[in-house]
């Protein structure tokens, strides 16, 4: 009876004991599970008070594109109206009169006093030069040519009534067609005649304007490289007129 006793008290102590041990274990595994929770809503709550954005979260998930450092900007360059340049009306006004001035009609007597009449011929002469050189003014006064961002232009003036300039569009070009108005791009070759520091006409040559009307007009003058060929009288300031085609970047071919 004794040694069944002692086997119930050994069985109970042992049972007991287990039970103990489960209950600490799994208290163990409740505290674990309990810090884990309690680190995890600690960095939760610094991700969210660190971020400016509440989906910043998703940046462990979708990676940031890296910036792209932005290029400086080139500066826009400035409109530019060329100032009228009316040398050449004064050069063909001058010749003009020398050639009436001197070419005296067959009825004058030589040694005279008197003024000797112009012959006729020489009026005729010298009246062409005169008349050239009024239309050369008037186009000078009329007529100017404006370097925009992307383009060069030739624009009519309308004087109001303050005689403030302003400028409109020139129509349509009297040999081709189409607006005188020609992308910088476009540009071939340019040059002035006889020299840039005596110039009587301004050159240029484009292929804006479409190929089967290359060869209309001036054109057909020029067939090497292409392109519609263009001529007008400097009427405008040659020195300001090179510099922006050069600071424009029109493309010239190099003699």
């Amino acid at each position: 009876m004794k040694i069944l006793n002692a086997i119930v008290s050994s069985a109970l102590l042992a049972a007991h004991a287990s039970a103990f041990a489960t209950t600490v274990s799994v208290s163990k595994t409740i505290t674990a599970n309990s810090a884990t929770v309690r680190a995890y809503s600690l960095q939760s709550r610094k991700m969210v008070t660190e971020s400016s954005s509440p989906f910043d979260f998703l940046s462990g998930i979708f990676p940031k594109k890296e910036k792209v450092p932005n290029e400086p900007q080139k500066p826009r360059l400035p409109d530019v109206v060329i100032d009228s340049d009316y040398t050449l009306s004064y050069v063909f006004a001058a010749i003009g009169i020398f050639i009436i001035l001197t070419s005296p009609d067959e009825t004058c007597v030589p040694g005279s006093s008197f003024v000797c009449p112009p012959s006729i011929w020489g009026v005729v002469q010298g009246g062409l030069n005169l008349l050239f050189a009024s239309f050369l003014a008037i186009q000078a006064r009329r007529i100017r040519f404006v370097f925009d961002e992307t383009s060069f232009e030739l624009k009519n003036v309308d004087f109001g009534a303050s005689n403030e300039e302003v400028l409109r569009a020139s129509g349509e070009n009297i040999v081709v067609g189409g607006a005188n108005r020609w992308d910088y791009d476009k540009f071939v070759n340019y040059d002035f005649f006889p020299s840039a520091d005596y110039p009587v006409l301004v050159y240029f040559k484009e292929t804006q304007t479409p190929e089967e009307k290359w060869n209309e007009g001036p054109g057909g003058l020029d067939k090497v490289g292409g392109g519609q060929v263009h001529f007008f009288p400097a009427i405008a300031n040659v020195k300001q007129l090179k510099e922006q085609f050069e600071i424009r970047g029109c493309a010239k071919i190099e003699n």
